[in-house]
């Protein structure tokens, strides 16, 4: 019983970062657990904004050589403006909530309610709420169906006497129809939403006519009451039991004489098939509910248990938003509420899409990851749309944001606008993010050993994107360099005074060259594939500008040391090669100068973010060093985390909770630069306890146990043999 995984509550949701959330890949809902009235958050991973519109600069490449003209000569500030008034394209458009299903009760007296829970199993993805109230004891049990395509919802009472009346509301133009058992909802996407950040406007949204087209559906698939039709809503009454099936986009896909607990059952199966492949013990689950633990926490008091609970926690998280034949997690995993949701819900692509996978292959799902290697294909056709018109490069490109429709084209202009706002270069023109997707792509290689994916799906993008980058960089000072060049979202100070962002050579940009040259090297090398590409690189390799070290041992993030307007960043790009690559793995020098340029940031502020903490949170594990790796975890938990364990940014963002569960994972066992480590930044915190199921590259896992902050016992197995 200590040991369940459970988030649980004594009151229903005040804010949607209280509600409980759960998917099954492509469908989502937030569950609020409302006595007077459920309300239930509803996403389907398929509603986007806009519709396919080609967002390429055909003018782009006619500034490159003059913007790299004016960088060399020391203009840097205009060169970013440059970049600013002919580079850029139209921004991405944004992931929409589905819209809400509410019931409301009714009851034969008093409303108010006892023994109140509301909870989310999350070792069984089940959500459950529970209370008595007017002599009658009420349960209501959701869960989102990967097999039936589906979120099935059951209310029960102990007695003939539930009443509610269920509706359907949405920001969408809709309509919905209440018909012989159940509602049915058609609806359209606008054709066009701003991002959140841009200030409301007159066309901040255009429904028009071009938006996707959808429908959902809400059926009863079984009642012992009566049931009404009402227009757009239904009324439910007499019932000790009402089932209900909701889908969206597509069709249910429910077996002949399908029960609630048919579904149920094979719901189950199909999530611990995954799920239950790790196991983590760091402590007792207190019998406490989870906001009050966490709240305990941040007064200083230790919980262990409550960082298993958060590892597994993003273990359920991925499996809920990530499923084979969905779309990647994007940046609130499934879950948004917002018309125009924060940095409008997409895929952002200098940091946060990711940190979403970073736990995918050691925490044994790499499964979930299918959906960001099939998005990959997509983005790599369009990028390479990208990479011709805009740079006249081979190979393909994409910057900081992408959404639905696979725009690849560095962004900033709303629709009809041809010039830049001042400052925006800063974050919407990055040419490396699509190089950095592909870490991923052999990541699964590794862990997996898969050759044939390999070949068919990871290699033939990895090569585009070595094609891109071998075209991108340019020879300076007898050193091959990426110009323009930045480091996402941060700024220095010129000589003059000004700041920009706009430079060549940043530390990140020459270690993601490294990388990928690498990997597509390797690639050829296992594959036995000759390639002409391959003397290309062999030739531009070795002249890559190296990375330096600047007046305090640090690592440099640009190509020279200039002074920094905000040095304590959110961003540590220039760590990339420490984490989350393996370019510095073995390399003393360079690993102890990240050390001291992270240190550099955290004495100024860093690391306030969510995702910023789990990131630094990963790098103190990975320079091994425990007792930082742990505070900055705790950091995490107290100071970045809503009461239903969702990362706040702030506000919301998934990536947080995926970063934080590959850190716990990277504190007990890694496998990076052909060595293997276990217990490499167990903190004196964690003393007892045991990991299971944790896997390292070629197919193994790993289960480790350890007493009084030493290993116990350890077993390294082939994946074929877990049970």
């Amino acid at each position: 019983m200590m040991n369940e995984m459970k988030l649980w509550y004594v009151r229903s949701a005040e804010k949607w970062e209280e509600s409980l959330p759960i998917g099954n890949g492509s469908l989502g809902a937030m569950i609020k657990g409302g006595t007077d009235e459920e309300i239930l958050g509803l996403n389907e991973e398929s509603l986007w904004s806009g519709y396919y519109k080609d967002k390429n600069n055909p003018g782009a490449a006619a500034q490159l050589e003059e913007v790299r003209r004016l960088i060399f000569a020391g203009k840097n500030k205009e060169a970013e403006r440059l970049i600013q008034n002919s580079m850029l394209g139209e921004f991405n458009e944004s992931y929409l909530p589905l819209g809400s299903l509410s019931l409301r009760f009714s009851y034969e007296g008093e409303t108010a309610a006892a023994d109140y829970r509301r909870e989310l199993d999350i070792d069984h993805a089940c959500a459950r709420v529970a209370y008595s109230c007017c002599g009658t004891h009420y349960e209501r049990e959701y869960f989102a169906s990967y097999p039936a395509r589906a979120i099935c919802i059951r209310l029960k009472a102990d007695r003939a006497a539930m009443d509610f009346t269920m509706s359907f509301a949405s920001e969408l133009e809709h309509t919905c129809e209440a018909k012989k058992g159940g509602l049915e909802i058609a609806g359209r996407c606008p054709e066009h939403v701003d991002p959140s950040y841009i200030p409301l406007r007159e066309d901040s949204v255009v429904q028009g006519t071009r938006g996707k087209a959808f429908t959902a559906a809400v059926r009863i698939l079984e009642c012992d009451g009566l049931v009404e039709n009402t227009g757009d809503r239904i009324r439910v009454s007499g019932a000790s039991v009402c089932v209900l099936i909701l889908s969206a986009v597509r069709e249910p896909a429910l077996p002949e004489n399908a029960s609630y607990d048919s579904l149920k059952a094979e719901h189950i199966r199909d999530y611990e098939a995954l799920y239950g492949r790790v196991e983590l013990y760091l402590g007792e689950q207190k019998a406490l509910p989870t906001d009050e633990r966490l709240e305990l926490l941040k007064k200083g008091e230790e919980d262990n248990g409550l960082y298993s609970l958060f590892f597994q926690y993003g273990r359920y998280l991925l499996i809920a938003s990530s499923r084979e034949g969905s779309l990647p997690a994007n940046l609130q995993g499934i879950w948004s509420w917002e018309l125009r949701a924060p940095w409008s819900s997409n895929w952002t692509i200098n940091i946060n899409t990711q940190m979403n996978y970073w736990h995918a292959q050691s925490c044994n799902l790499g499964e979930c990851a299918e959906p960001y290697f099939r998005f990959m294909e997509k983005i790599c056709e369009e990028g390479k749309k990208t990479a011709s018109v805009n740079y006249h490069c081979r190979g393909f490109v994409a910057h900081h944001n992408i959404d639905f429709w696979g725009n690849t084209n560095p962004v900033g202009l709303l629709p009809g606008q041809t010039e830049g706002d001042d400052g925006c270069v800063n974050w919407a023109y990055w040419p490396m993010g699509g190089a950095w997707l592909t870490q991923e792509l052999f990541r699964a290689y590794e862990y997996s050993q898969d050759e044939r994916y390999l070949k068919e799906v990871a290699a033939p993008i990895i090569r585009e994107a070595a094609l891109f980058l071998n075209d991108w960089l340019v020879e300076y000072q007898g050193e091959y360099v990426t110009c323009p060049s930045t480091s996402p979202e941060n700024q220095f100070r010129l000589p003059d005074g000004q700041t920009t962002s706009v430079t060549y050579a940043s530390s990140m940009d020459m270690a993601i060259v490294r990388e990928v040259f690498g990997n597509y090297m390797k690639i050829c090398e296992i594959l036995g594939t000759q390639d002409s590409l391959l003397d290309e690189i062999r030739e531009k390799l070795p002249r890559l500008a190296p990375f330096r070290t600047g007046s305090f041992g640090q690592l440099l993030e640009w190509h020279e040391e200039y002074e920094e307007p905000e040095p304590g960043h959110r961003h540590i790009s220039h760590l990339y090669g420490l984490f989350p690559s393996e370019l510095f793995a073995g390399n003393e020098k360079l690993t102890e100068a990240c050390r001291i340029s992270l240190k550099h940031r955290l004495e100024n502020g860093g690391g306030h973010t969510g995702w910023s903490c789990a990131w630094i949170t990963n790098v103190f594990a990975i320079l091994e060093d425990p007792e930082n790796a742990y505070a900055y975890l705790r950091t995490l938990l107290t100071r970045s985390t809503y009461p239903n364990l969702w990362d706040a940014h702030p506000p919301f963002q998934i990536d947080g909770n995926f970063g934080g569960t590959a850190a716990i994972a990277n504190m007990l066992v890694q496998d990076r630069g052909g060595e293997v480590k276990l217990l490499p930044a167990l903190p004196r915190q964690f003393k007892d306890g045991y990991v299971k199921g944790l896997c390292i590259k070629g197919r193994k896992c790993v289960d480790i146990s350890w007493k009084d902050g030493k290993e116990e016992a350890h077993r390294i197995y082939n994946r074929e043999e877990a049970k």
